[in-house]
């Protein structure tokens, strides 16, 4: 089940019918059971792997919870006892120690599942699986070879299906253990991609980071912390919660108020028509153009590419709209996502604005650990020393960002494009930093005044053309695409495919079309109100009861009619799901 199913309004309704009438302090309890429904839909099998994953996140964070209030008493007790100052200090730098290995094992063994997930390194898989189908195969001989000599038994035994078939087809969902491959296969692509498993492996990671530096403490209770990773609103494309916050408000129970609920399905269906009315009906044309990217031209390559940052924006934000609206109707608040990126005026602030957790996740977990690393400080020190002051500052600027950038290209797929994509990103913002002095004083020598709307409206339009060109290397697939299509921008560019009609022929006919641009164009409105502090949900309730049904009755029916259903229409899973 995604958001999109038609099954999924009534599960919600369920969903909150059932929570509001259990007792306060077990509502929690009510969205556990509904959020492991949700998941299950996607197949039992997918549970296995979060449920291990959250025991190994529970289990690690009472470990080192305990170790930090056993530390904290013995050194409040000190006094009594009969250790030397220095032996004490010893003794808490090797608990620290043995803290901190705590926390990379079970954080590296988490990670190993995540990348074994995105990489799915089918070579490496099939090494692995081979000794494993050989030694069950040995095996079930010898088992089938003891109970043959069992009366009556070993009939029963020689006259079924055998050990090793049934095993491997309740494993693997395969019945040929021998076929090697298709066994691998079917490890990777059916039993161990759990939905959202980045965004919840984010925050388990977060969760361990934040008990070891003694911001939070451990969660007792397995069953409240497997509710914080399944919560079904945010398991298909996050947010990337912190427990630390959302934990409690998911576990504290919510009573009921009925304005909350309206703004809350209000803000659903406003996801629904992003996703519906505008993204979906971009990828028609996206997919074709750059699926058949031979039979295109440069012309329509840039306009793929800029309809696809808007269809991905519709996409993630819509998902978001419906992910934090479905909660607020349980009273349960999940952070932001998303803050009008398109009204960037730089790349450091677009990503501050856009997948605004993941930002914040890289930003408090690799960003300022490696700010803070003595081994770099010294290095930053020493270039301080030799080269000056700037160069030592920069360094300590450059490398964390380096690493967090390759990182997030990592997170967002493990092909060369998504490697050249973090560089890229990483290589603008960097070079942004450091070179921030010299662009003012610049931008000062060309007597630009940079707060007037015009130099705005530029540096809104550099920052946009820039994720467009970033778009080019990841919306192809692979590189060679790629760098095809880029160059065809500049060496076949025919701008009359453009207005010959040629577009309507892309997935989308002129009416949808056109719709579908009224609809970015009513998106992009409410965006620039928001920008300004006018909140469009409040503005609407407090218009007069005819004007406010009537613009609610437009949403719904602009879902309902124009949305993209039909022949041909897979209620395209979101963008980021698979994430």
């Amino acid at each position: 089940m995604i958001f999109t199913d038609y099954l999924f309004f009534p599960f919600v309704l369920l969903a909150l019918l059932f929570y509001f009438i259990l007792p306060l302090r077990a509502r929690w309890i009510g969205l556990l059971v509904f959020s492991l429904v949700f998941f299950c839909t996607w197949g039992l099998d997918y549970c296995l792997v979060v449920l291990l994953i959250t025991f190994i996140a529970w289990l690690a964070g009472i470990v080192i919870d305990s170790r930090n209030h056993t530390r904290t008493k013995r050194k409040n007790g000190e006094a009594s006892e009969t250790k030397s100052s220095l032996e004490a200090g010893e003794s808490e730098s090797r608990r620290k120690k043995q803290n901190r290995i705590i926390l990379l094992v079970s954080a590296v063994v988490i990670i190993l599942v995540l990348v074994y997930v995105r990489t799915q390194q089918n070579l490496i898989a099939a090494g692995f699986f081979e000794p494993v189908v050989r030694t069950v195969s040995g095996w079930n001989a010898a088992i089938r070879g003891w109970l043959g000599t069992i009366p009556y038994l070993g009939e029963l035994v020689s006259g079924g299906k055998g050990w090793n078939t049934a095993l491997f087809q309740w494993i693997f969902g395969f019945k040929n253990a021998t076929d090697k491959t298709a066994v691998v296969q079917s490890v990777v692509y059916t039993w161990i991609v759990p939905v959202g498993i980045s965004y919840y492996v984010l925050s388990l990671i977060g969760y361990l980071a934040d008990i070891y530096w003694k911001k939070q403490c451990a969660e007792r209770n397995y069953f409240k912390l497997l509710l914080f990773v399944l919560y079904f609103p945010k398991i298909l494309e996050g947010p990337i919660s912190k427990h630390r916050i959302v934990g409690p408000r998911l576990v504290e129970g919510h009573r009921f108020d009925y304005t909350r609920v309206c703004f809350g399905l209000q803000r659903v269906v406003w996801g629904f028509f992003k996703k519906l009315v505008i993204a979906d009906h971009l990828s028609f044309l996206v997919n074709e153009v750059f699926g058949n990217y031979q039979a295109h031209v440069g012309s329509e390559f840039l306009l793929a590419a800029v309809l696809g940052t808007v269809q991905l924006y519709c996409d993630f934000s819509g998902c978001m709209d419906i992910a934090l609206g479905v909660s607020e109707c349980f009273g349960i608040q999940l952070e932001e996502n998303f803050r009008q990126p398109f009204a960037s005026c730089s790349v450091a602030e677009f990503w501050r604005r856009w997948h605004i957790t993941l930002g914040v996740w890289f930003k408090d977990y690799v960003f300022m650990p490696l700010v803070i690393s003595p081994r770099l400080m010294r290095i930053s020190g020493f270039l301080r020393e030799r080269i000056g002051k700037r160069a030592g500052k920069n360094f300590m600027t450059v490398i964390p960002l380096a690493v967090v950038w390759l990182l997030t290209g990592l997170w967002h797929g493990t092909g060369k494009n998504y490697l050249l994509w973090g560089i890229y990103w990483g290589a603008l913002i960097s070079l942004s930093t450091v070179f921030d002095p010299e662009i003012r004083k610049l931008t000062k020598w060309l007597k630009i005044d940079t707060d007037s709307e015009g130099f705005r409206f530029f540096r809104k339009s550099r920052t946009f053309c820039l994720f467009v060109i970033g778009r080019f290397i990841t919306i192809p697939g692979s590189l060679a695409v790629s760098w095809y299509t880029a160059q065809s921008v500049f060496t076949d560019f025919t701008p009359l495919r453009l207005v010959d009609g040629s577009i309507f022929t892309l997935g989308i006919d002129w009416p949808r079309f056109i719709v579908t641009l009224l609809a970015a164009a009513l998106v992009g409105f409410v965006g620039s109100k928001r920008e300004k502090g006018v909140h469009i949900r409040e503005w609407i309730a407090a218009r007069p009861l005819l004007i406010r049904w009537a613009i609610y009755y437009a949403i719904i029916f602009a879902v309902l009619i124009f949305g993209a259903y039909g022949p041909g229409y897979d209620a395209s899973s979101f963008v980021y799901m698979r994430y």
